[in-house]
């Protein structure tokens, strides 16, 4: 026998006849892979998009700066008593204040405008001609909100700053994305006379309303 048929017999490959492992071994089926649809893939894509463009937004509203003491009051209007009713704070004569909060029916925010109508009065007494409660809401809520506090008194003024204009003029804009969906307004207020600002008080945090 040659080497050359020896070596070829040697490296032949050896036929295993099967064994009852073997068999079993051969009947498992793959895995099943869940495949995900273009669809889902667009709509997360979709997702991470607005969330990213809304935290944009906001970021972008809130660059600029904080209004101080001096300046002169943003020429801005919103809307007051309804749909077609707007004040612009600029043009207000006398002095005023304007008692900025993040948002309408809100615990703290509740809690926070009575004071100014038990004390309205007394804050006329002082020279204040107007008290304007402002939120960051649509005009309907502010309404509702104002017929539950004030209880028919017809004292203390309540508007909406429903597109966060006047927020993002005055550099006062709250990332209340956790809480409200969307940006707001700080907590604070505002003491104004003849167009410019006389005080600025923002709460260091909006769940405190002192």
């Amino acid at each position: 026998m040659s080497i050359r048929s020896t070596a070829l017999r040697a490296i032949k490959p050896r036929l295993i006849k099967p064994t009852v492992a073997t068999r079993t071994i051969s009947v498992y089926t793959r895995p099943t892979v869940q495949l995900v649809s273009p669809k889902q893939y667009r709509m997360a894509s979709i997702i991470t998009a607005t969330a990213k463009a809304a935290h944009s937004a906001v970021a972008s509203l809130a660059s600029a700066a904080p209004i101080k003491a001096g300046d002169a009051v943003p020429d801005v209007e919103i809307r007051i008593n309804d749909l077609e009713d707007k004040v612009n704070f600029s043009k207000l004569p006398g002095k005023n204040i304007l008692v900025l909060v993040p948002g309408a029916f809100s615990p703290t925010c509740s809690s926070q405008v009575p004071g100014y109508l038990e004390q309205y009065s007394t804050f006329q007494s002082k020279g204040v001609k107007d008290i304007y409660i402002v939120a960051v809401n649509d005009m309907f809520v502010v309404n509702a909100w104002k017929e539950k506090l004030a209880e028919g008194k017809d004292t203390v003024k309540f508007a909406a700053d429903d597109q966060g204009q006047l927020a993002h003029a005055l550099g006062l804009v709250l990332d209340g994305q956790a809480i409200f969906g969307g940006p707001r307004l700080k907590r604070g207020a505002l003491v104004i006379e003849d167009g410019k600002v006389v005080h600025v008080g923002v709460e260091p945090s909006p769940a405190e309303g002192e």
